[in-house]
């Protein structure tokens, strides 16, 4: 069985794929629903398939499928949706995302009491550092200019809390005994579904996926391998809060595959940042 630091590490790698992708197809002036569906309903099928084949038991409680639902629309899809928004109104993208990002605070911290989660003084200081060095990368000073609207600031403070109880939620339910590819196949047709209905609603067609369909699949497939890792690794992870780091982190490794890729600008301070992480991830693996 792989253990939760492998399983991080590969999230790591597939949420880097992930930012890439999208970031390919925002320069190719695709919608962001385009993006949103790709990312939910091709691993929809991947972790369908998944059941199939390794024969998992599917059955719920009534309790169970409430939980489910909730999470798939008001945790995974609300999440995105409210994320997406506000870093379309805010003054620089990475406010933005500084904010709901910073989510892993808040589940290294509930992780302790609601599942005896274990929260070290090195893994705090690691935390802060992998945090703040995010911010670093992710704001850039240039960029900035005035906001579309104020609302910015709610929307991300509502996808920070989108993300830590998402996370959360998928802890809490493999505890219950939903292996890791249950919980994604019921999340993920959920949050497909409200997708689909958000597209219907915009009136977007769907002939834009069959148009650009190799980015579609592959947004889909690495979306797929960093979903499952990232769950899975929450999963059996010491503190949930961890994961949740490695994913802040990712960031760093796109900012440096950025400016070999699209000729992003290489920063003194987000090199810093990139450090930073650098710094703080090896800390939260080898020390804990």
């Amino acid at each position: 069985m792989v253990n939760w630091i492998l399983a991080d590490l590969v999230m790591f790698v597939c949420s880097v794929g992930v930012y890439i992708a999208v970031r390919k197809a925002a320069l190719n002036m695709l919608p962001p629903q385009f993006n949103s569906l790709a990312m939910f309903a091709i691993p929809l099928i991947i972790f369908v398939i998944g059941d199939i084949f390794t024969r998992e038991k599917m059955g719920l409680t009534l309790s169970q499928t409430l939980q489910v639902i909730g999470t798939g629309a008001g945790l995974a899809y609300l999440g995105s949706a409210l994320s997406m928004r506000s870093i379309q109104l805010a003054p620089n993208a990475g406010y933005s995302l500084t904010i709901s990002k910073s989510y892993v605070v808040l589940t290294s911290v509930l992780a302790v009491p609601l599942f005896g989660a274990r929260l070290t003084v090195t893994a705090i200081i690691s935390i802060a550092l992998i945090v703040a060095s995010s911010a670093l990368i992710m704001i850039n000073p240039k960029a900035a200019h005035h906001a579309r609207s104020a609302a910015w600031v709610p929307l991300a403070i509502g996808s920070f809390f989108c993300w830590a109880f998402l996370s959360l939620m998928a802890k809490h339910l493999t505890t219950e005994g939903i292996t890791t590819v249950v919980f994604l196949s019921y999340v993920f047709l959920v949050a497909t579904a409200c997708i689909l209905i958000e597209m219907k609603y915009r009136k977007m067609e769907l002939g834009v996926v069959r148009q650009h369909i190799k980015p579609f699949i592959l947004i889909g497939i690495v979306s797929t391998g960093f979903n499952f890792f990232n769950f899975y690794a929450v999963s059996i992870a010491p503190n949930v809060g961890y994961v949740n780091a490695t994913n802040a982190a990712s960031i760093s490794a796109v900012t440096i595959l950025s400016v070999i890729l699209f000729d992003d600008e290489l920063t003194k301070h987000k090199l810093t940042g990139t450090l930073g992480v650098l710094v703080g991830l090896v800390t939260l693996f080898v020390l804990k």
